[in-house]
This record gives C-alpha cells, sequence and structure tokens, in this order.
C-alpha cells in the first residue's frame, strides 16, 4: 500500500520535540496497532469491555479499578464529574450545572493551572487556586478547604511542582478534611514506576495518556483509583448520556490500550533509556563546538528519565532560538524541536527530545542543526564541518 500520508498530501517529520498531542503522541508498537485491527471486526459490550481493562489496570497500578477513556484530558473531566455527582442519577444529568451540589470548587495550585485544567470546569467545577507561582505553604492548602470543596487537583509535572506542596503532603492536609485528590499524570510515563507511585503517595484517582509513553492509541487515556470513584466515572461517560459522553473510548481504543499496557509492563526499560542516550551522546557530540552556543546533555531522573540536548544561543552568536525552530520545520526532511518556556525557561534556548525519535534520525537532526547554526555563525568565524562518516 503506498504511504497514506503521501498520498493525502501530509508532510511526515522527525519528532524531536516530545510526546506532543499535535504532532500526534508516540508512535504506536505494532502489537496495538493489530490488536485494534482485530478488535474493529466484532461488537462487544463497552462495559463488559471496560470491566476486563478494569483488571488489568488494576494490576498495572495496584489501584482498586480503573477505566479506559479518550485521553488523559478526559480522565479529568470523567474523574472531576464523578466526585461531584457520584452515581446519583439527578446529579449526572445536570452536569455542568452544579448550582445544586454543596461540594463544587477544585483547588489548584497555582503553579499547576495550565491549559488542561478545563477539563475540571468543563464538568462545572469551580477552580480555587492557592500559592503563589514560586511556592505554597501548607496553611494556604489548609485555608482554602471547607464545605463548598469537592476535590483537590494535582498536576504531576517536573516542569511544575517547584511552586507546590508535594504530593503526599497535599494529600495528608486533602484527606484530613475527607476531601479526594486526583492527579494528573498524563506525560508522567516513564518511569514505569509511576504506574504505582502515586497511589502510594496518597492519590485517589490518576490519569495517564495512552498515547504517550505507553505506546497505544494517542486517543486513549486511563483513569485510574478508588472503585467507588471509578464506578461513578463510568457512569459519568460513555455510553450513557452524561457530561463525559463526547469523551468516550471506543472498543478498538480499549482492546489498545489493554495491549499497550500489557507490552510497557513487559519492556526493558533500561534499554530504551540507553537507546536515547546514545541518540542524546551522538547529536551531543556533534554540536558542542560552536563559539557562543552551550550544549549539555539533560536527564531528570526519576520524574523524567528521557536524556535530552539543550542548546542555548548567546547573544553573541545572533542566533534566534525561535527562528530556528521554525527554520528545522521547514527543512527536508521536517524537524519539529522543543522551545522550553516559562519561568525556568534558559533565555534562548532549545531542547532535542529523544523520547520520540526514531533510531537513526539523530544523525540527521545533527546534520541540520549543524548546517543550520554554522551558516547564522560563518560570517563570524571559520565553522568546522560536521564529518559525514556515520552519517545519512
Amino acid at each position: 500500500m503506498a504511504d497514506i500520508y503521501e498520498r493525502i498530501g501530509v508532510r511526515r517529520l522527525i519528532n524531536a520535540r516530545g510526546t506532543h498531542t499535535r504532532l500526534g503522541g508516540t508512535l504506536m508498537r505494532p502489537e496495538v496497532a493489530e490488536a485494534m485491527q482485530a478488535a474493529a471486526g466484532a461488537y462487544v459490550v463497552l462495559d463488559e469491555l471496560q470491566d476486563r481493562a478494569s483488571e488489568v489496570i488494576a494490576r498495572a497500578t495496584g489501584l482498586e479499578a480503573g477505566m479506559v477513556t479518550g485521553g488523559a484530558e478526559a480522565g479529568l473531566l470523567l474523574g472531576t464529574a464523578a466526585i461531584l455527582a457520584g452515581t446519583d442519577p439527578s446529579k449526572i444529568a445536570a452536569l455542568p450545572d452544579t448550582s445544586g451540589l454543596t461540594r463544587s470548587e477544585a483547588i489548584m495550585h497555582r503553579a499547576h493551572r495550565n491549559g488542561y485544567d478545563h477539563a475540571l470546569r468543563a464538568a462545572g467545577a469551580t477552580v480555587v487556586d492557592i500559592g503563589y507561582g514560586g511556592s505554597t505553604l501548607p496553611y494556604q492548602l489548609r485555608s482554602a478547604l471547607n464545605e463548598r470543596t469537592a476535590l483537590v487537583m494535582y498536576l504531576m509535572s517536573p516542569w511544575a511542582n517547584q511552586g507546590a506542596l508535594s504530593l503526599p503532603q497535599t494529600c495528608e492536609i486533602a484527606h484530613e478534611a475527607g476531601v479526594p485528590v486526583l492527579v494528573d499524570a498524563a506525560a508522567m510515563l516513564p518511569p514505569a514506576s509511576n504506574l504505582t507511585r502515586f497511589v502510594a503517595e496518597g492519590a485517589d484517582l490518576v490519569t495517564f495518556s495512552g498515547g504517550k509513553g505507553l505506546m497505544g492509541p494517542q486517543s486513549s487515556g486511563i483513569l485510574a483509583g478508588r472503585a467507588d470513584l471509578i464506578r461513578a466515572a463510568r457512569l459519568n461517560g460513555s455510553p450513557y448520556h452524561s457530561v463525559g459522553r463526547s469523551a468516550k473510548a471506543a472498543k478498538e481504543d480499549i482492546v489498545g490500550l489493554i495491549v499497550a499496557l500489557e507490552n510497557y509492563l513487559e519492556r526493558d526499560h533500561e534499554a530504551d533509556i540507553a537507546g536515547w542516550r546514545a541518540q542524546a551522546e551522538y547529536m551531543l557530540e556533534h554540536l558542542r563546538d560552536f563559539p557562543g552556543v552551550a550544549a549539555s546533555y539533560l536527564h531528570d531522573g526519576r520524574e523524567h528519565p528521557v536524556p535530552r540536548v539543550e542548546l542555548v544561543f548567546d547573544a553573541s552568536t545572533g542566533i534566534d532560538a525561535h527562528q530556528l525552530v521554525l527554520a528545522m520545520e521547514e527543512h527536508d526532511p521536517r524537524i519539529f524541536l522543543f522551545e522550553p518556556t516559562g519561568p525556568t525557561a534558559k533565555v534562548n534556548s532549545i531542547c532535542i527530545n529523544t523520547q520520540t525519535m526514531q533510531p537513526g534520525e539523530e544523525e540527521i537532526v545533527a546534520r541540520a542543526l549543524h548546517a543550520a547554526i554554522a551558516e547564522r555563525l560563518r560570517r563570524a568565524e571559520p565553522i568546522a564541518v560536521l564529518s559525514s562518516s556515520g552519517g545519512r
């Protein structure tokens, strides 16, 4: 069969940015695609299929139950709806109208506010901020908890947690008031240990993306946690007519997620990291000798064990990182890089993420960046040419 993207006129790309939805997340494992194709050939009762998915998810996470959702943000929507309405048919039918509910507020650290918290508001919750951009104190969470508080939403991210209370401390304080904690861990795989970590630290519900580290269907996610809340989440979602109907997962998504999760548990994660590290080291070796360009190897360890390469451009180079990123997106082949933003980002820098790169693409990326940087520095001083040995 001819290449489908070529046939419909869409250009392929090298994803050196990471598991971003706008670039398709990650590539599905072949076993996942095969399982989805097989699942498409028969009818089943979705509730029965979700029952089996719950068993697999519970074994993998150490939580009581789970369900497959239409993405990680769908897990936030369904988890919030479950906490707000429970299994009460009248409350479920009313959402997102929470005017009849006593508890409808969701507390979030200000450092955790992001575009995905729209899911909480879509379910009907009112978000209440606590803390400052760079710090949160325990008394700020305690004072925000009151008779209107329905849940605390916690974002797990190595780039957002510097200004928040730890998850164990957050759960301890919330549980003192009888309030559940919903954790957004969409992009927190790897490491595989995160599948069980957050419940061990006190979370009541956790959502993961199925189309990032798990390498399952991009349109899938996991919501796992307390059995009573998962039961409520299922009643607040498809196939029932509720606020979560639009967050449905098809039978193919559910089967694909089950297979992806089973495969993920069996993967050699150290081998994955070693492969990413080799790619990062290759690119670092071929991009580190430019004047005014600081090249370094990044690895966040427990929080995000994906080796990356960071390039920081001094003002003396005249290189604009943003313009370089745009230029790479028009390169042939197209190369998408990560441009860090936010208060902790280094000025005028780019990052090369190896998690979504295929074997051999490190050579293409290194060569393209070397040529682009050399061209921009050519008038300043002579630039060494990247060796062609081993290249593509």
